[in-house]
């Protein structure tokens, strides 16, 4: 069995095993987890006279006269009674390596964490810190309710707003599961979306996702009173010009 822990790539693993004569152990997997660039863990199964309990009493109970042809019937209970007790002992020796394997990335995780030593992983963590907060301070509606707003037909909610992803006319989140959409996207008394999140959605430059659009809409900006998505059932041109020149790059000279 190999294993490759945390790395600068972010986690990998690929797991093969061999079940070899010589039994030997990999004993040393918690010191070797400090070492969070790569582990190689060599499993073998080990071997003890308490396994030898077992077996004797299956081999036993298997060589029991069984009627005429009693010679060829106990060689193949005595057969099948072999390869039911190695493939137990096989499966419980390779579960107990595997749970070693499985502690050890805990360890190689738990100090990652701890200790923030991996830029990736620390840059990972506050993307995703900063986009639980912005969703939670962010009024969401879910897919019937999306329809409800906008008129729809709420008898297949999933596709008809799939149809509004497609068309890049709103923006889309996951939350528990379920998919959402920021609230502000609707005019409620219009029972339609502001058409200038399409355009938003359209001039988002390659680099900027989502919640970097969300982000930018759910901040106080200085041109307005509020936020752009405030904005956006008053002054949409406003707030396209304000998003123009937020995605234009500076000029130096």
């Amino acid at each position: 069995m190999v294993a490759t822990p945390i790395g600068k790539g972010g986690v990998r693993e690929g797991v093969h095993g061999r079940v070899r004569q010589g039994l030997h152990a990999s004993a040393t997997l918690d010191a070797i987890a400090e070492d969070a660039t790569h582990v190689t863990v060599d499993v073998s199964v080990h071997g003890g006279l308490a396994d030898i309990g077992p077996l004797h009493r299956v081999v036993v109970a298997s060589l029991k006269p069984s009627g005429t042809n009693a010679t060829k019937a106990t060689t193949k209970a005595v057969h099948s009674a072999l390869r039911s007790a190695a493939a137990d002992f096989l499966g419980r020796a390779f579960a107990n390596e595997f749970r070693k394997v499985v502690d050890a990335y805990r360890v190689m995780l738990r100090e990652s964490l701890v200790k923030g030593e991996d830029p990736a992983l620390k840059a990972a963590l506050n993307r995703a810190r900063l986009q639980e907060r912005i969703l939670a301070d962010t009024s969401m509606v879910e897919q019937a309710e999306a329809c409800t707003l906008l008129g729809l037909s709420t008898a297949n909610p999933s596709a008809t707003m799939k149809r509004k992803e497609d068309g890049h006319e709103v923006l889309r989140f996951t939350t528990d599961g379920r998919a959402v959409y920021p609230l502000f996207q609707f005019d409620v008394e219009g029972r339609r979306l502001h058409p200038a999140m399409a355009q938003l959605i359209a001039r988002k430059p390659k680099g900027w996702s989502d919640f970097r659009l969300l982000h930018w809409l759910t901040r106080p900006h200085l041109d307005m009173d509020g936020t752009p998505a405030e904005a956006l059932g008053t002054d949409a041109q406003g707030v396209l010009a304000a998003f123009e020149r937020e995605i234009d790059p500076p000029v130096h000279g």
